[in-house]
């Protein structure tokens, strides 16, 4: 086959049937530059193309791959189309085939990571250097029940978390902290201003069958006379602890506590760092507004803390 000779013979029947380069291109759905490249012979049309571009220019596809007219179908025609069509086809055969190895090795790698944070995390065959604790979402009827239980209580904060243990952490310390917020042209700077034990769990108990996994439960009660108490249990570990907080609170900041809102996070994991803890529940203390004051910022809070203990 011979790229100038059909380029001769496309713009020879185009001229004939009176089209111009734009109408035949409209004709065969490609631009006006791939039309002037066939008939500059630089191009040769796809094959896919042979037949449209044959009838709008009442050729056959035989002429059009011949270059001639009055050209007839025979065995040598057949071989050429079918080197054309192999030529035209190898290069997008190989991109395609890069593309589809590259894939499968991007998807390869993604099981594989996938795969090795399930070992991990589920079983004891790999290293656990970290300890992660993941809040449990629950579901609406679990959620109602929660609801339920601490109803009771205006204050009444109760959490459930799921927790993957280091191989080397054998407690968790439990802290409650205070923390005062200033701001400075960088933005706000916090400060601890006290802190407060509230227990010390054994992460891993002699006998148990799968340690490196535990559910932990978070329940924290303010009670009408000031009091606060936590509960916390992990495993098969339980820390009970009551103290007059809210008054200890008020001691430290100098000043009345009018209001209190908290959040927590739910369902992201949180990794127990190894100097700062990780913080299961951050508690906004709002004061009395002092004289001159029309309201009070949340400048204070007061942070429970889970603590890496080897």
């Amino acid at each position: 086959m011979d790229a100038m000779k059909t380029g001769a013979l496309i713009a020879q029947a185009r001229k004939e049937k009176g089209l111009t380069q734009k109408e035949l291109a409209e004709k065969v759905y490609v631009s006006v530059q791939a039309v002037s490249k066939w008939e500059l012979g630089k191009n040769f049309p796809d094959l896919p193309l042979m037949e449209p571009l044959a009838e709008a220019l009442d050729l056959t596809v035989t002429e059009l791959l011949a270059g001639e007219r009055g050209e007839q179908p025979g065995e040598e025609a057949v071989r050429d189309s079918l080197r054309f069509g192999e030529n035209q086809l190898r290069p997008k055969i190989k991109k395609w085939r890069g593309r589809f190895i590259a894939a499968a090795v991007l998807l390869l790698a993604l099981l594989a990571g996938l795969g090795y944070v399930w070992v991990r995390d589920n079983t004891e065959l790999l290293p656990q250097r970290e300890t992660v604790i993941t809040p449990i979402e629950l579901e609406e009827e679990q959620s109602t029940i929660v609801d339920m239980l601490t109803m009771p209580n205006k204050w009444d904060f109760l959490r459930m978390y799921r927790v993957v243990l280091a191989d080397d952490m054998e407690r968790i310390a439990f802290k409650a902290e205070l923390w005062s917020q200033t701001y400075n042209d960088k933005g706000p700077e916090r400060e601890l201003v006290k802190s407060w034990s509230l227990g010390t769990l054994y992460a891993r108990e002699h006998g148990q069958p799968d340690p490196r996994r535990q559910l932990m439960a978070f329940r924290m009660i303010f009670e009408e006379d000031g009091n606060l108490w936590f509960r916390i249990k992990l495993g098969g570990t339980t820390a009970t602890s009551g103290r007059p907080l809210v008054s200890d609170l008020q001691e430290e900041l100098s000043g009345q506590i009018i209001g209190m809102g908290w959040s927590a996070s739910v369902g992201e994991p949180v990794t127990v760092d190894r100097e700062n803890g990780a913080t299961l529940l951050e508690l906004h203390l709002s004061l009395e507004p002092k004289e001159g004051q029309t309201e009070s910022p949340f400048d204070h809070y007061f942070l429970v803390k889970a603590y890496w203990e080897e």
